[in-house]
């Protein structure tokens, strides 16, 4: 090494323990292969690899695999926040017609998956998982999702506007669709080879609002 050059320099493309980024980039890399591979596929070296981080980072700042799983769903909690907010002013929101808020329910999730392949897949994947992972997954971020969109699907059943009487199922039939908009559009690229397949989260929101609310009601 010549002399004046810097002996603590780390390595190109690795992140030191320290580094303010290292911890955030592990946890995005990690809800991706999560959602990719599901928790056993998905390695620490994999993890690390695609965080641009020495593996040892996450026994650092997560302790072990199992650690850092746990805090990709609390950030995934974080993310849900928003929309549980939103779902819940929607429910409240009597001055706007129900069925016009219905709709934007339906279109504003299909958005919300079609943007954050990560979250729909990591739920998806973990859902299937035992216990105690799909327990965790149910309680901190499906649970909480339903609770908040119940209130709405259910005046929309009491109005007569939903015609399905269970909230439950309705709320399964929608997310189940919705999060999953690429397998749908690859379903669609094999049935009807000519058929556009653009926007295909927002078209699967807009034929789910004509399935469900097609009828007349409030």
């Amino acid at each position: 090494m010549s002399e004046g050059q810097d002996r603590t320099a780390p390595r190109r493309g690795r992140r030191t323990a320290d580094a303010p980024a290292g911890r955030d980039a592990l946890l995005r890399a990690a809800t991706r292969c999560f959602a990719d591979h599901g928790f056993e596929a998905a390695g620490v070296r994999m993890i690390a690899s695609r965080a641009g981080a020495a593996p040892n980072l996450v026994a650092v700042h997560f302790g072990n695999k199992e650690g850092l799983w746990l805090a990709c769903v609390d950030l995934l909690a974080d993310t849900l926040a928003s929309r549980i907010e939103a779902l819940s002013a929607l429910s409240n929101d009597h001055k706007t017609p129900l069925r016009e808020r219905l709709q934007f329910a339906i279109a504003m999730t299909a958005d919300y998956y079609d943007r954050n392949p990560d979250l729909r897949g990591f739920i998806a994947r973990a859902s299937l998982e035992p216990a105690p992972r799909g327990d965790i997954v149910a309680e901190r971020l499906l649970k909480p999702l339903y609770e908040a969109a119940r209130p709405l699907i259910e005046q929309g059943i009491d109005a007569g506007v939903v015609p399905i009487s269970d909230p439950a199922i309705v709320f399964v039939i929608l997310h189940g669709a919705l999060g999953q908009p690429d397998r749908i559009t690859s379903a669609l690229a094999i049935l009807a080879p000519d058929r556009a397949t653009e926007n295909a989260a927002g078209k699967i929101g807009e034929a789910l609002a004509q399935l469900l609310l097609g009828g007349e009601g409030s």
